[in-house]
């Protein structure tokens, strides 16, 4: 009777401290997206209004029908997290809860998700200390909070990986099956993708066969299921590779671009593939030690992706994950899915965001690290958990304070100046370029009808990664040196440029970080 009390208070503290760790991430990666990071990133903005274009005209602002993957800038941009955005934009409008909810959503139940998953594969303590690191982790909390759409890659993986290891350990084959469903959309989240999934799932279908938790049938309908789902990327990749023309069908585009971006991210075409090679390994381990890339929007010194400090129980980690293999049920997941991403670092010039995918398996071996360490000297688990909270606190702090409208791809405060303009009648305005790609910012705020942008753009340059807009409707970008006081003219600036303009005849509105000149002769 005393050891079934004991029990049931400890699965009840267990419970409660659940609980608790699931409120705390959830609000750390809802609360107040919409304000921080505290401005508007141009990859948020373009995805944002490609949901609200193919909601409300069904197709891209390049003109695509319900495109599988968005020609975007024309090198292109992964499609899946707009459509996610759809529902959200009906509802609430665009505007940034609308775009950035899906992801923070979405990370906060991959809290959940890595939870279950640590309990089936190794105990409740591992799975508790998993679910805190996530919780506090700064390179999840980081990409819950802004919605890019390669940022969806990690957490789709986690969730087949999920999924595969239920349905095998209870034996349903729904759960087991519907794995391979989010592996195939998988495909429609990043680049990277088409080759992490093929590089993953041979060898697991081959383990599991070997392990005969699986039958050949099902090993073929799994990989049929996959290649099924992702046929439309396929063919987009074959298209953009040989040169052939876009397919367009009554419920679905797969665009050409005007340039292959996955070869521009990526050194397997290179003709000096073996340098390249060499030096993104080198990159790869230089971030993965230091913990950033130099990219303040993904890394934060000095708390770097998961604290600075933890990379020795990472090491820690791996070393326990070898010596207990047997003990860590479906551990080889997690050891493949590592490995793969490796492999993946050596043609991919690198950064976080595009090592996203390594993210968990470094979370995972670092959760199986402090396990190591705290069992082995339990005194050290009160000095950890004070630690890591600090830290946390610290990064909290240091992260919503934040200027992101310091950042090179992101621009504060332009959603009031721009509906000013928009405002203004039988004007032609003219926008800075010194504003990352302004035109997108001006479709987002003010909501610009898409069949109007698709017949009154006109490109600098078509044949690029990034296409120049010169101008749509009334409104004109360029590298404003010499403005015109004519009542027809209005120019929008940033603030810190006025002194290279002679503006004392116009009237001038003062928007903080811009300026709107309005001709007055």
């Amino acid at each position: 009777m005393d050891l079934y009390l004991i029990k049931k208070y400890k699965d009840k503290i267990i419970i409660i401290l659940v609980t608790l760790l699931l409120c705390i991430g959830i609000l750390v990666r809802v609360l107040g997206i919409d304000k921080i990071p505290n401005a508007l990133n141009v990859d948020e903005a373009s995805a944002g209004y490609e949901a609200f274009s193919i909601l409300n005209y069904g197709i891209d602002r390049n003109n695509n029908k319900l495109p599988v993957f968005l020609v975007a800038w024309g090198s292109g941009q992964n499609a899946l997290l707009s459509y996610f955005m759809i529902p959200f934009i009906a509802l609430m409008g665009l505007n940034l809860l609308s775009i950035r909810l899906p992801m923070a959503i979405i990370s906060s139940v991959s809290l959940i998700i890595f939870y279950l998953l640590l309990k089936r594969i190794s105990n409740k303590k591992i799975a508790l200390i998993g679910l805190f690191f996530l919780c506090i982790c700064p390179w999840h909390i980081a990409k819950s909070r802004w919605a890019l759409e390669s940022n969806l890659f990690p957490d789709m993986v986690l969730l087949a990986i999920f999924l595969l290891i239920k349905g095998l350990q209870d034996k349903n084959k729904i759960f087991y099956y519907f794995a391979y469903c989010v592996f195939g959309l998988t495909a429609y989240t990043y680049g990277t993708s088409y080759f992490f999934l093929p590089l993953f799932l041979i060898p697991i279908q081959i383990i599991l066969l070997k392990r005969k938790e699986i039958t050949i049938k099902q090993a073929i309908i799994s990989i049929g299921i996959v290649g099924i789902i992702s046929l439309p990327i396929i063919i987009f990749v074959i298209i953009n590779t040989f040169n052939l023309p876009q397919i367009e069908l009554p419920f679905m585009t797969i665009p050409r671009m005007t340039v292959n971006r996955y070869e521009e991210i990526t050194s397997i075409f290179s003709s000096d593939f073996l340098i390249k090679t060499f030096n993104n390994f080198i990159g790869t381990i230089n971030i993965l030690i230091k913990q950033v890339d130099g990219l303040e929007w993904n890394a934060i010194y000095p708390y770097g992706t998961i604290y600075i400090f933890s990379t020795i129980f990472t090491l820690i980690g791996i070393y326990y994950a070898i010596k207990n293999s047997k003990s860590i049920k479906c551990g080889f997941v997690f050891g493949i899915w590592g490995i793969v991403s490796i492999l993946l670092s050596f043609i991919c010039e690198p950064n976080i965001n595009r090592l996203n995918i390594l993210m968990f398996p470094i979370i995972f071996y670092t959760v199986l690290g402090i396990y190591e360490v705290v069992e082995n000297t339990k005194w050290l688990s009160i000095i950890l958990l004070v630690i890591y909270t600090i830290f946390f606190g610290l990064y909290l702090h240091t992260y919503i304070y934040e200027d992101s409208g310091n950042y090179s791809t992101f621009e504060k405060g332009l959603k009031e100046p721009i509906e000013y303009i928009n405002s203004l009648e039988d004007k032609e305005i003219y926008i800075t370029n010194k504003i990352k790609e302004p035109y997108i910012y001006v479709l987002f705020y003010t909501k610009y009808n898409t069949n109007d942008f698709v017949n009154t753009v006109k490109y600098q340059n078509t044949d690029v990664e990034f296409r120049q807009v010169e101008s749509f409707g009334k409104y004109i970008f360029e590298d404003i040196e010499i403005i015109e006081n004519d009542k027809k003219n209005v120019y929008l600036i940033k603030t810190e440029d006025i002194d290279n303009y002679e503006i004392k005849d116009f009237k001038v509105t003062n928007f903080e970080n811009y300026l709107v000149l309005e001709g007055t002769k």
